[in-house]
């Protein structure tokens, strides 16, 4: 697959199955092996358990939400995708009641393509701003 097909692939697994919230499209878009490493958010092994997980933040902490690619670059079977996320904390999150304040954080994503579907993926997260934010945390003050 070439460069853009890859990228195409993440484009239509933010579209549909993030911003869509269309989960019965996981398995157009990932492989059955899938690995998905979300940081603070915890590592998934198999589409099955990703989809557990999935399905659990689909109703979730937050309401609206929406992954907003920035940029992506492609190198061979690798995709990286810059993003701003952004919702309304409407439920808990984290083990934190909701805040019903909205939060936007940036974030990266490193995916490989594999025979046309999503094999892994790496994201890092600008968490620490969303906490701020929701007014979950607040940094100590500098005097």
């Amino acid at each position: 697959m070439s460069a853009q097909d890859n990228i195409t692939v993440v484009q239509g697994f933010i579209d549909n199955v993030l911003n869509e919230g269309d989960l019965s499209a996981l398995e157009r878009y990932w492989t059955e092996d899938m690995v998905w490493r979300g940081g603070s958010l915890g590592e998934y092994h198999g589409l099955a358990n990703f989809r557990k997980f999935a399905e659990a933040n689909a109703t979730g902490a937050f309401t609206g939400m929406h992954l907003e690619p920035q940029r992506f670059l492609a190198d061979g079977d690798t995709v990286i995708a810059l993003f701003t996320n952004s919702g309304v904390n409407t439920g808990p999150f984290m083990g934190m009641p909701a805040t019903g304040k909205s939060a936007k954080w940036n974030g990266v994503g490193i995916y490989r393509i594999h025979d046309g579907k999503i094999a892994e993926a790496t994201f890092v997260e600008d968490i620490l701003a969303m906490l701020l934010q929701l007014g979950i945390t607040r940094l100590p003050s500098a005097s």
